[in-house]
């Protein structure tokens, strides 16, 4: 009986934690196709680990983030603070670890887009990528 009552525990806190993590985000959700070129000049920052780049698209435009070797990272550059504010957005820091928002001061990874300081609680919205060859698609 004790270890029936100690499976049902841990099911329901991996339940919890699942949804939890699935939180609607504050930032708005607007459609997102984009097919770009990693040959194009104006992505070679994407052809390295850890390289970024800026895309118009989303509500305050996208930023990628090559994670790794076929990994990117696509997100909205709307902070999750505060989002109608008009300088609400994350711009990158001089280390390129993270994206900071002059607007409140919070800043986020650019591996997850996880807050690391606040007073934003929530990530920045992520877009879908795939690697398809030499395009990489942005998607929600």
């Amino acid at each position: 009986m004790k270890y029936l009552i100690g499976i049902l525990l841990i099911s329901i806190s991996v339940f919890w934690y699942a949804c939890s993590k699935d939180q609607e985000s504050p930032i708005p959700s607007v459609p997102v196709n984009i097919n770009l070129s990693l040959d194009d000049p104006a992505f070679n920052n994407l052809n390295a680990i850890g390289g970024t780049a800026y895309i118009d698209g989303g509500i305050r435009g996208i930023i990628i983030y090559r994670k790794g070797v076929s990994e990117y990272n696509a997100f909205d550059r709307a902070c999750s603070y505060q989002t109608t504010d008009s300088c609400a957005y994350v711009s990158l820091d001089s280390s390129i670890s993270f994206v900071g928002c002059r607007c409140c001061g919070s800043r986020y990874q650019l591996y997850d887009g996880s807050p690391t300081v606040g007073p934003a609680n929530a990530a920045l919205r992520a877009y879908r990528t795939s690697l398809q060859g030499r395009n990489l698609l942005i998607y929600n």
